[in-house]
């Protein structure tokens, strides 16, 4: 049974006191409808064989519908996750919300004719009759010991195994109490006090299942760590967090994060893509619950002032889950962040892809070409190695030789040859790929493709007779081949070896059991592209909530597509350096649905909702009309922008009045302060938040001056002036650079790098818009254009 967050120890109940005596076993006066007593008559405990396990918790579950408790729905859901995850019966009803541990517990005494413990009363000199750790293991608690009778605390009355050991180990004939897991916790923390708050946490999380998995040490000095493991073996710092891990497992996470603060250590899951809270450890227990996650890991836990990565293996009911486990030093201590794998994910097939009939179709067509290169894009998260290891798995046979290189190795692969990435080796992606080529592979995969050596060596490996798949991060399928580009790969070898690229995005399941059926508001329906977007005679459902999907709406994740295949005419817009939004028109005509449109036709059938499709999915449309997609500002920088320009200044800011001017920042306050005092200078103003939008913007546009922060988010200022001095197409366009840092050596280097003028912040605006006429007067001199 589950403890109450908060409280360890439930509230007596007026049904009875602390101790509630009962005749030894009288016959019963009353036994409830269609359920038969569990014992046999003549016995004061369970017999051995008989009454426990399903058919004890099917009795008990009728016991509980008898007296109103549950229904019979409800015990059905709660069998059933006894049987996948264990415990008692007890246990799944009180998870499942359907009654609280103090009526179960009851229950359960008023039906077996037992005690029931219902307040945490201890007698010292009974912890003598058992070692603690096989207290806290069975979570059981001696209560007295009357004559040669022991009078245990159990969660589980009808554990017929641990009743034969206790009476084994103390030669006393053992007397089951019934008591909830918060108030045998309770008594353990006074019988056997150890780690302080422990218990508490382990109750908060899931007991029966810290006991249910086993932890391996991963490390090439196994001898050493297992030393270094067999010294932190304190029963209840084991048992905490191997509860913590089986929890995180139980609810789907793929992330575990212990972040310290001043106030312990705060627990939380990534479950389907979001964290959300799981509990707070005290900071009493915080030092000794990373020094455990460290050890198991193979860490050095005297090393504190450092990053350290570490590996190991949960075993958790036939499962074996790999975790990837990374610190870092913080201002309160160590975070630690557990990635958890499941080896049994890495048996995808394609068809589990949730890909469209017409993207599988065509997938599998990219995958079956000899040679080439085919690429997964999308940020971090969003289900890129699921869609290589399941090509993988499609791709396999006896007939194929396959090799990877991967970091790290995230799932083992029969039949496949994987290499993993060893910096300290000299095994880098580059010199893995150069050796692969000697190999004799038909299909390689590079696990990411990070900088310019590595995409050179795999666009050659793609025109030589190899298959080659890897992933990028980028926004969308078109902006891969801009990120290729930028790494300082030709495009006429961009074009000749890419033949398909896919990007995807993971959206939330909206769960079956509460979704409504609701129109989608208007935000919603102009965030997907407008009404005209939307099938016409669907039935649009919302996410509500239930205990089903623990209140939130969605439970588990899909991902939606879009396949952008390079056909003779997008090879040629590749050659040509086409901008982003010119490849995606002609993908688009060419028969691409872009990730809304996938996003939509699966809400379309109710597989989620639109409201996560505007969440996740990046609307890229509305670009080719030579516009870019505006990001509102925050309703408090609205607030403090300056007035609009005058109309007799706007009329002045038309094309080809006294020039256009890019202005790149990422902060919405400064773009239109900029915009709007050069808007009264004459001059046409559009703006970027961001280097990598600049740098698109100035390729399609062509201003006649760009002015750019230094400091921004994915490409800085100074990495803009060298793409922009890099391409022949913006190698020309005047640059000034804006900036706070007022150091001697970074205005060299933003000179350096290829800027025409930089100016330090904060910057009278009038002075601004003064330097950048300079600008553009000193340009056009040396263009010999004349200047007005």
């Amino acid at each position: 049974m589950r403890a109450s967050r908060g409280s360890a120890i439930a509230a007596p109940s007026p049904r009875c006191s602390a101790w509630r005596a009962r005749s030894p076993v009288p016959a019963p006066t009353r036994t409830p409808r269609r359920v038969s007593a569990p014992w046999p008559s003549g016995h004061s405990r369970p017999v051995p064989g008989k009454g426990g396990g399903r058919v004890g918790s099917r009795k008990i579950g009728e016991i509980l519908i008898e007296l109103g408790l549950i229904d019979e729905a409800g015990l059905k859901r709660a069998l059933e996750i006894q049987a996948t995850e264990g415990g008692t019966l007890g246990r799944a009803v009180s998870g499942l919300g359907l009654a609280e541990e103090q009526q179960v517990s009851h229950a359960i005494a008023d039906w077996l004719r037992l005690e029931c413990l219902t307040s945490p009363e201890v007698v010292p000199r009974v912890a003598s009759v058992l070692p603690g750790d096989m207290c806290w293991k069975r979570m059981v608690a001696p209560i007295r010991v009357d004559d040669r009778t022991l009078s245990l605390a159990m969660t589980d009355p009808l554990d017929i195994t641990t009743i034969q050991d206790v009476e084994f180990r103390t030669n006393l004939k053992v007397v089951p109490v019934v008591a909830g897991d918060s108030v045998v916790a309770a008594v353990l923390d006074r019988l056997y006090p150890s780690t302080d708050g422990a218990a508490d946490i382990v109750l908060q999380l899931t007991s029966d299942l810290a006991d249910a998995v086993e932890v391996e040490p991963v490390s090439d000095e196994e001898q050493s760590v297992q030393q270094l493991a067999a010294e932190s073996e304190q029963p209840q710092t084991v048992r905490l967090v191997n509860a913590l891990l089986a929890n995180a497992v139980r609810e789907g996470a793929s992330d575990i994060h212990l972040e310290p603060t001043d106030r312990g250590l705060q627990v939380r899951h990534r479950v389907d893509g979001l964290l959300q809270d799981a509990v707070r450890i005290p900071r009493s227990v915080q030092d000794a619950t990373i020094s455990r996650l460290k050890l198991m890991s193979g860490m050095d836990i005297a090393e504190r002032r450092k990053p350290q990565d570490g590996r190991s293996q949960l075993n958790s009911g036939g499962r074996r889950i790999d975790l990837r486990v990374s610190t870092v030093p913080t201002h309160f201590g160590e975070k630690i962040v557990v990635r958890l794998l499941d080896s049994a994910k890495a048996q995808i097939a394609m068809e589990e892809l949730s890909l469209s009939a017409a993207n599988l179709s065509a997938f599998q067509r990219l995958l079956s070409q000899p040679t080439g290169m085919v690429l997964v894009t999308g940020p971090t998260g969003s289900g890129k190695t699921s869609t290589l290891y399941a090509s993988l798995n499609w791709l396999k046979s006896p007939t194929k030789n396959i090799i990877t290189i991967e970091d790290p190795i995230e799932y083992r692969l029969q039949g496949i040859n994987q290499v993993q990435i060893h910096l300290k080796a000299g095994v880098t992606f580059a010199s893995a790929l150069r050796s692969f080529l000697r190999q004799d592979p038909n299909v390689i995969l590079v696990g990411e493709i990070r900088d310019g050596e590595t995409a050179g060596i795999a666009l050659e490996a793609a025109q030589t007779g190899h298959l080659l798949l890897s992933t990028l991060h980028t926004n969308d399928a078109a902006g891969t081949i801009t990120r290729l580009v930028d790494l300082g790969m030709e495009p006429f070898l961009v074009a000749a070896s890419v033949i398909g690229i896919v990007g995807q995005r993971l959206v939330r399941r909206v769960c079956p059991d509460c979704a409504v059926e609701a129109p989608p508001s208007d935000d919603v329906v102009q965030g997907v592209g407008g009404r005209e977007r939307l099938p016409e005679g669907r039935v649009w459902l919302a996410a509500r909530g239930c205990p089903g999907c623990r209140g939130l709406g969605y439970k588990g994740r899909l991902a939606i597509h879009e396949l952008l295949e390079v056909t003779p005419a997008v090879r040629e817009l590749i050659s040509q350096r086409a901008p982003d939004h010119v490849i995606r028109d002609a993908a688009q005509s060419a028969g691409m649905r872009t990730l809304v449109h996938d996003g939509v036709a699966k809400a379309a059938e109710g597989l989620t909702t639109l409201d996560e499709i505007v969440r996740v999915a990046p609307n890229m449309e509305g670009s080719a009309a030579g516009g870019r997609r505006e990001s509102a500002p925050p309703p408090a920088v609205r607030l403090d922008a300056p007035p609009p320009p005058p109309p007799d200044a706007q009329a002045a800011a038309g094309p080809g009045a006294r020039g256009r001017v890019l202005v790149v920042d990422d902060s919405a306050t400064v773009l239109e302060v900029v915009r709007y005092f050069l808007s009264l200078e004459g001059y046409e103003v559009f703006s970027a938040a961001d280097g990598l939008e600049g740098l698109e913007l100035a390729r399609r546009a062509q201003p006649d001056a760009i002015v750019s922060d230094v400091e921004m988010p994915q490409m800085d200022g100074k990495a803009l002036v060298r793409a922009l001095r890099a391409d022949p197409a913006t190698c020309d366009i005047p640059i000034m650079l804006l900036t706070s840092q007022t150091a001697v050596e970074c205005e060299a280097e933003g000179l350096g790098v290829g800027a025409d003028d930089y100016v330090l912040k904060p910057v009278e605006p009038r002075r601004l818009a003064a330097r950048v006429k300079a600008l553009l007067w000193r340009s056009r001199r040396l263009r010999g254009v004349t200047c007005s």
